[in-house]
Formats: structure tokens, C-alpha cells, sequence
């Protein structure tokens, strides 16, 4: 057994629908044809042990050792991480976050300010938070404004997630799926080749060097 749901491994995944039968009931929405979380799963089922081959070809290798879906890691400033699928394969973890057309969340200028409305300190608090990202990637704070949010935070829960494991190598890779045949430049892809214009293709943050990847795949 190499799939599983959460941080252990006390939920394995045989069948893809099996993710979605582990999402909590107010969740169990997002898992869907045609949508991120379902394609992943059917994808990662399918490779029956390995890694899939777009991943595959990203790492260099098709050995896996587990993956996790909806893995959570403790990010900076409180939060938790739920990347979409944490992948241990034997010389390091490989970060998955899985689109269609979903989008990378907030950009960091809204980010900062999202819940201001309900806690008039969060506001310097995720300014605080922005600054940590900056100052580690050697960055001033002011070039991460335009930077999807969610992009810095996998990045950071890949890096943390290989240390806290002694992985010598850590990747972030966005996989994403489209139906079989199209060819479109989205939204998604413009702000992941921003991130990696900034911050470099292999970027180091907590003394890790995470490299970033982007790879396509049809709809199951």
C-alpha cells in the first residue's frame, strides 16, 4: 500500500473515490470529475505504485515510496498547509498541487488584508509573514505583492516537509490536467512563470532547495 489520506497511515487509498470518502462531509464536494482533486486521485491510483509519468519525468525517477493526499504542514505565521498530494519517493518529497482551472488563490497584496474585516491584527501580522518569505528568498517584500500566495506557501511546506524528513531533495510541482487535445495558456500558468521568473527555478528557503516544476495531463 503506497496511497494514503492525511499525514499517517491509517487511511489507505485503493480507489480514487476512496479521497473523497475521507473528506470531511463539508468537503466532499470538491471531489468531482472533471476537477482537481478527483483527476489527481485518479491519476495517482492509476499509476499502481509509481509515481505518474509527468511527475516522473519532473523527478527523474518512477519510484514512490507513499503520497499522501491532503497533507497538512504548519507553515509560518500559524497556518496549516493541505497540499494536495505529499509525495515521499526514496531521495527526497515531491509537493503536488493539482488544477484544472482553479485558481492559485489570493495574490499576496489581497492575502494580507482577507480577513481584516474580522481581526484588525491579521493585517501586520501577514505582513510580518510576507517579509519572512521575502528575507529568506532574498527578496524585498514589496516584489511578492503580485505572487500568488499559495505558490509561496507549497513551496515552503515542500522545504519543510523535507527537512523535517531528512530528505535530501525537495520538489513543488503544479499538475495540471486539461481535456485530451487543448493547448491553452491560463491564468495559472502566467502566475506560476511569474513565480519562477522571481524566485529562480530551484529556489532555497529553510536551507532546502526546492525545485519547481510545472507538468500537463489529460483528464482521466
Amino acid at each position: 500500500m503506497k496511497l494514503f489520506f492525511g499525514a499517517g497511515y491509517a487511511h489507505p487509498i485503493t480507489l480514487c473515490t476512496d479521497v473523497r470518502d475521507n473528506l470531511p462531509l463539508d468537503r466532499k464536494y470538491h471531489y468531482r470529475d472533471g476537477r482537481s482533486m478527483a483527476e489527481a486521485a485518479k491519476c495517482w491510483c492509476a499509476a499502481s505504485g509509481s509515481l505518474p509519468d509527468s511527475i516522473s519525468k519532473a523527478v527523474g525517477s518512477n519510484e514512490l515510496t507513499t503520497a499522501h493526499f491532503e497533507y497538512p504542514t504548519r507553515v509560518w505565521g500559524g497556518g496549516v498547509s493541505m497540499t494536495d498530494i505529499m509525495a515521499f519517493v526514496p531521495d527526497g518529497i515531491v509537493a503536488v498541487e493539482a488544477k484544472v482551472d482553479e485558481p492559485f488563490d489570493e495574490l499576496v497584496s489581497s492575502w494580507i488584508f482577507e480577513e481584516e474585516h474580522k481581526n484588525s491584527e491579521s493585517p501586520p501580522h501577514r505582513t510580518a509573514v510576507v517579509e519572512r518569505y521575502a528575507n529568506a528568498l532574498r527578496l524585498n517584500s514589496a516584489q511578492l505583492l503580485d505572487i500568488r500566495y499559495q505558490l509561496l506557501q507549497r513551496t515552503l511546506a515542500a522545504a519543510l516537509t523535507a527537512r523535517e524528513n531528512s530528505a535530501p531533495k525537495a520538489w513543488m510541482i503544479v499538475q495540471s490536467f486539461s481535456p485530451a487535445g487543448a493547448q491553452i495558456k491560463s491564468q495559472n500558468r502566467e502566475d506560476f512563470d511569474r513565480f519562477v521568473k522571481l524566485v529562480g527555478s530551484a529556489p532555497t528557503i529553510e536551507d532546502v532547495q526546492v525545485r519547481l516544476a510545472w507538468v500537463s495531463d489529460a483528464f482521466s
